[in-house]
């Protein structure tokens, strides 16, 4: 005869494992069993210590709390960075600002000049414009 095919040997599978009488012994399936033992063992021996799982727990908390307060700690050491140098940029500002009123002001004064150097130049023309005969000879 053919050997059984996949299904028909699951299902043979099923068939012997249902009539198979259960037994109490568990079979650790990596679940919270493990935990649960450790709970009972750490209670039968001592009730002042905290288990094992707590003990995990607490250094996830203390680890977690720790990881927390470095990052609040950089986060300021950001905000007081990002402080001083809006103070600098605000310096630097004023100071542009006090650079370009001067800038301003000399523009103004040489402009100024350079009118009153126009009429300066305008006089002498019209006091040499009647005189170019005497100055040709």
């Amino acid at each position: 005869s053919a050997p059984p095919s996949f299904a028909t040997g699951m299902r043979q599978r099923k068939q012997q494992q249902q009539n198979q009488p259960r037994s109490n012994i568990q079979i650790d399936s990596g679940g919270n069993e493990d935990n649960d033992y450790e709970n009972k063992y750490n209670k039968s021996h001592d009730n002042n210590a905290p288990s094992t799982q707590q003990q995990i727990s607490l250094r996830r908390e203390k680890r977690a709390t720790h990881s927390r307060t470095q990052q609040a700690r950089l986060a300021e050491k950001s905000i007081a960075e990002l402080g001083v140098m809006f103070t600098k940029m605000s310096s630097l500002i004023s100071q542009q600002g006090e650079m370009l009123e001067r800038i301003e002001d000399d523009v103004e004064a040489a402009g100024g000049d350079v009118d009153a150097g126009h009429d300066e130049l305008v006089k002498v023309y019209g006091m040499t414009k009647g005189n170019r005969g005497l100055i040709l000879k």
